[in-house]
Parts: structure tokens; sequence; C-alpha cells
């Protein structure tokens, strides 16, 4: 018992001798310093909010490592020169080190625009016009951004709304934008005339020039920026009244056709920011003068003759079509194309069937009568090509199908059209194809079928329109300003059903890109899924659980009983 009260006794004394040491005192105070250094620098850098606490923290480290020095200089120096002090030191110096390098790369990060987008569908990445339009503002444009922060309804609008505003603010020092509660600052929402939450109002700060809009994506917002800055938007028109492929949402339930609507080609060209609009000729009775292109996506029924005559001068005035065109196409369609040299191959000369193309080595599944197009095939023409003459509408596209597809032919080979029509096919099936008229039992009849390759997707650059004589040679018809036309064998290929399958959907836009000038434009775009998710059964399910519980933990034991066995 003595003993024990003695050794209490000199515990109990060891502390009071340290509590009264300066040098103990020293000890904790440069510890503590240092700490506070090091968490003070830490927040100043990372956390813009805190920076004024942050400070105070500094200055706090700085004066706890000044009072250190000052206690005990000695003990100081002691402990810094000692064995402990020189390991104490290196841990510090290491451990500064450590957190100076993690800072000066989270601030360089955090300054440098440049990011990197490895999500799947690149859907944190603004598209290439979007940019182009930013780049190209010359004036003040901010974006008003009307939330209330209470309402947990819009909560998810509003990181929407503010993930893509601040993309855009990283790309242009020309853009700004600002939240505003329209419930503290009721004066601010009634200056601009909000009156619905939430909502953003996009405002030219040099004229005042505004747009409100309630719906928050890229689309919208890059609308918006062109209407406040008078910049006109590019108007791409497709034709209807003619059973063509078309818009089909129900704008109550949002459902769509699936297989035959025109929903995602439509979605497709907006997100490449034309404004999309239709074009039903009966009522319109002519191809409005600001049409940057338009689409002819799969018709059925005949143009009469008004409507004949207004694509038709649209045409000869210089302006830009893409036709989708099938084997049951009408026959005022395949009259319209061929004043520009080019016909649908879509008809037997003997029995008036329809002519779809097969191919037996390049198919779907197959499919003889949907043919594949490869690049390793060789079947696109690069731009590059003396064939193509400088068309990149097919240089980076690799895959391709065409369902029941028809071929275009020429009236006339190369040498012998007017030098102001040029004709260039873009896209071929292989040697193996042939016309089928039979395709209920598709099998190549030497006798009767004629053998490909045949063009599938042609370009034609027009000065003038041709005719051709009893004798068979073609001559020049009439002048006009240049226009562009791009045919495709097959309407399927962009309908709902096939559009997003392969390079389909790039080799629909790449094309509209290119009528409508806009060749920056062209490139290969990310798949759009808009949704996925891991289907799994319960023992699937069990297992995943399970064995992320315990397997972590059971291959750091196995890892530690191999180091200690090791070192035993």
């Amino acid at each position: 018992m003595v003993e024990q009260s003695s050794g209490g006794d000199s515990l109990k004394q060891l502390m009071l001798s340290s509590l009264q040491s300066t040098g103990f005192w020293s000890f904790v105070a440069a510890v503590v310093g240092i700490v506070a250094l090091i968490a003070g620098g830490a927040m100043y850098f990372t956390v813009e909010e805190i920076r004024e606490f942050s400070v105070t923290v500094i200055i706090i480290g700085i004066v706890l490592v000044f009072l250190a020095l000052v206690l005990s200089p000695r003990a100081i120096a002691i402990f810094l020169v000692g064995r402990q002090g020189r390991y104490g030191s290196n841990i510090v110096v290491l451990t500064v080190a450590f957190f100076a390098i993690v800072i000066l790369v989270n601030l360089l990060l955090f300054r440098n625009p440049t990011r990197v987008d490895v999500t799947a569908t690149r859907v944190f990445t603004l598209s290439d016009q979007t940019v182009q339009i930013l780049d190209n503002l010359d004036g003040l444009v901010r974006a008003n951004a009307f939330f209330v922060p209470s309402d947990t309804r819009t909560g998810a609008a509003r990181q929407q709304a503010e993930d893509l505003l601040n993309e855009f603010t990283r790309r242009s020092n020309q853009f700004s934008y600002r939240f505003v509660d329209p419930e503290l600052q009721r004066s601010v929402a009634q200056q601009y005339g909000v009156t619905s939450f939430p909502s953003i109002v996009f405002e030219d700060l040099e004229d005042g020039t505004l747009q409100n809009i309630e719906s928050f994506t890229e689309q919208d917002f890059v609308t918006s920026i062109l209407i406040v800055t008078g910049v006109d938007q590019k108007i791409v028109y497709y034709l209807t009244g003619h059973d063509e492929a078309a818009a089909t949402r129900d704008p109550l339930s949002g459902e769509i056709d699936a297989d035959n609507g025109f929903d995602f080609a439509l979605a497709g060209m907006q997100r490449d920011n034309y404004r999309v609009l239709p074009l039903n000729l009966k009522q319109d009775a002519s191809v409005p003068e600001n049409a940057a292109v338009l689409v002819i996506a799969g018709p059925q029924k005949d143009l009469d003759a008004q409507e004949f005559q207004a694509v038709d001068e649209y045409i000869k005035r210089g302006g830009r079509v893409i036709a989708l065109f099938d084997p049951t196409t009408p026959d005022s369609f395949n009259q319209l194309i061929w004043q520009w040299g080019i016909f649908l191959a879509n008809r037997h000369p003997d029995t008036n069937k329809p002519l779809s193309i097969a191919d037996a080595v390049s198919n779907v599944a197959g499919e003889e009568l949907t043919p594949l197009l490869q690049k390793a095939n060789s079947q696109f023409v690069p731009s590059s090509s003396p064939l193509a003459q400088g068309i990149p509408i097919a240089d980076q596209i690799d895959v391709t199908f065409f369902p029941e597809a028809v071929a275009i032919e020429r009236l006339a080979p190369p040498q012998e059209m007017p030098a102001s029509v040029r004709i260039s096919p873009i896209a071929m099936t292989t040697p193996a194809s042939w016309l089928e008229s039979n395709t209920e039992e598709v099998n190549f009849d030497g006798g009767e079928d004629r053998p490909g390759p045949f063009p599938v997707v042609v370009v034609i650059e027009a000065r003038a329109t041709v005719i051709m004589d009893g004798t068979g040679t073609v001559f020049e018809a009439q002048r006009h300003p240049t226009a562009r036309l791009v045919v495709v064998g097959d309407s399927d290929f962009a309908k709902n059903k096939f559009f997003s399958s392969s390079d389909n959907a790039d080799l629909f836009l790449n094309s509209v890109n290119w009528l409508a000038d806009d060749y920056d434009l062209i490139s290969i775009r990310a798949k759009l899924f808009p949704y996925r998710e891991l289907v799994v059964t319960t023992r699937e399910r069990d297992f995943i659980k399970w064995s992320s519980w315990f397997v972590p933990p059971l291959i750091m034991l196995i890892i530690g009983a191999g180091v200690w066995w090791r070192r035993r």
C-alpha cells in the first residue's frame, strides 16, 4: 500500500511539474499553432465562404507559434535539434508539404476552366454550337434565375439550372448569372415581369432586351441568348401533308410512336440549336425565305402541282434539301430530283414492283434487305476522295444501316453530266448487293436481278437543272443559284426505332449541318440513353451486398497476416 501511494504521489508531482513548466506549455502552443496554420491555410484556399474565419485561425496559429518561441526558445531549439525533434520536424515538413501540394492542385483545378466529362453520355458537355455561340458573344448577357430556396419541389430543377449556368459562365466571360429569391426580393421580380416561379430571365445588359423561360435545358438557354442578343436562329422546316415521318409526341402523356415517329431526329436538330418547324405547303403555298434546310422524310403521297412548284422554286433559288426516300416513294418526288441528274431505282422496269436493295455480305443479323454500311468495308467515301469532292458528312461515320433501302441512280455517267451539276455518292453497298423485287423470297437471280454496288446516300451541288434528249444525252437546262441536296435511299434509319442505333443519328444530323453551312458541328455525338439501371435477381443482390461487406475486410486481414508472417 505504501508503494502504491508513493507511486501515485510521484505521478501527481510529475504532472504538476509539467503544468508548471514553461517548456511544456511552449510545446503545446507550438503543436496547436502549427495545426491551426495548416487548417487555416487549407480552409482559406478551399472554402471561399469562410475565408474570414480561416484568416482568424491562421492569425491564432501565428500567435501560438510566436508564444511558444517566447516561452521557451531553448526547449524548442533542443526539440528541433534532438533526435526526436528531427523525426518530428521531418513529419511536420512532410505533412505541410503534402497539404501544400493538395491545396495547390485544388487551386489550379478550380481556376482552370478545362474539365473532363467522363460520363458515358457526356451529360455535362456543352454542344459544339453552344460553345461557338458563347465564344462569339460580343455583349454582356446575364441570366436572372428566380427560385424560392425553401421550395423543396424545385430543388432538382434549381441544381440542373445552376450546373448548366455555371458551365456557360466557365465558357464565356461575357456571360453571368445570379439567383434571386422572388419572395424576399419582390421588387426585382416585378422589375423583370416574373409572376410564376421558378423561371429564368435572360437579359442583354447593354440594351435591356429580356427573354423569360420556364424550362431549363441547354437548348432553351441558347435560344434565349440568341433572342436577347438579336442573333437569328437558323430554321429547319420538315415537310408534312404526305404521310411523312413527323412529330408524334402526345402533349398530355408525352408518349411517342416508338417505331415510325420522327421525334428523335427533330430533337437532335434542336440540340444542334436549330429552330425546327413543320411545313404544310397546302397551307403556306411556298417554302419560307428563312428556311435554312428543308427535310423531306419518307413521303407516301404525291405532291400536287402547287406543292411541286413550291419545292421546285425553293431548290432553284439556292435551297438546301435533305430527302429521305423509300422504295414506295411516289413518282412526283422522283420527278423532282430527276431535274438534277438522279432518280430512284424503285420500280422494276417489267413488273413495276417496288425494288429494294439486298446485300448478301454486309447486312444486319442476316436480314439481307437491311444493308449494313461499314467504314471497314470502305463503303463510305471520305471527303479527301475525288468522288466526295470535299464533303465531310461521312468522314467520322463507322457503321450505319438502312432497312429496305432504294438505290439512287444517275441519269448519265459523270463524264457526260454538265459541269454545273456535281453528283457525289458518299455511301455505297457492297458488290454483293442486288435489287430485289420479291421481298418474300430474297434470293439473287442472275437473269433478273441487277447486281450492285449501289449508292444509298448521294449529295448534289447544282447551279442548273438538266434535261435528257431522245438520244440519252444530258444537257444543261436552266441556270439558278447553287443548290444543295442530300438524297438518302431510306427513311427508316432516321425514325425513332433506329435513330439512336449505330451512327444513324450522326449521318442524318451531319447532313443537316453540312446543308446549313455549320461545318464545325459535323461530328460523332454521344449516344443518349434516357435511363440506365442494373437489373439483378434476389440472389445477385444478396451476393453484391454481402460480398461488399465482408470481402474487403477479409482481403485486408489476409494481407496483414501475410505481412506479420514475413516479419516474425
